[in-house]
């Protein structure tokens, strides 16, 4: 058998906030009462149907489940503002941005360990 993929086993943004939801105990009508959102847009983020929402909802979020904002904000591919800016002035750092994906992945877990993170395991 195959050894499973890491990434396979990471949750997508929506099953994460559904997690984080059903953890502290709320319904989906009060978790988005309290963000100020309708039920039926908090039932889609879980469900993976359309697009993430903005930073400013996902912050919220975070901070209703008492979860790490970076976290849900990396689940839902946002990508911060001064990483574009230093992109757009710096054609060098632009560069290696691009190159990122193309990188081995024994590559990719160096500059994760000197950049100070470290890969969750997957939840079982």
């Amino acid at each position: 058998m195959a050894p499973s993929d890491p990434e396979s086993d990471a949750p997508s943004f929506g099953r994460r906030i559904q997690e984080l939801r059903r953890y502290s105990g709320l319904t989906q009508r009060q978790a988005a009462e309290k963000l100020s959102i309708d039920f039926t847009y908090l039932s889609k983020l879980e469900n993976s149907r359309g697009e993430p929402p903005g930073e400013d909802t996902i912050r919220g979020l975070a901070e209703l489940f008492g979860a790490d904002p970076e976290e849900l904000l990396a689940l839902a591919g946002k990508v911060p503002i001064e990483l574009r800016a230093r992109a757009a002035t710096d054609q060098e750092f632009a560069l290696f941005l691009r190159r990122l994906p193309a990188l081995p992945d024994d590559v990719l877990q160096r500059l994760y360990r000197d950049a100070q993170m470290r890969r969750r395991p997957p939840r079982r």
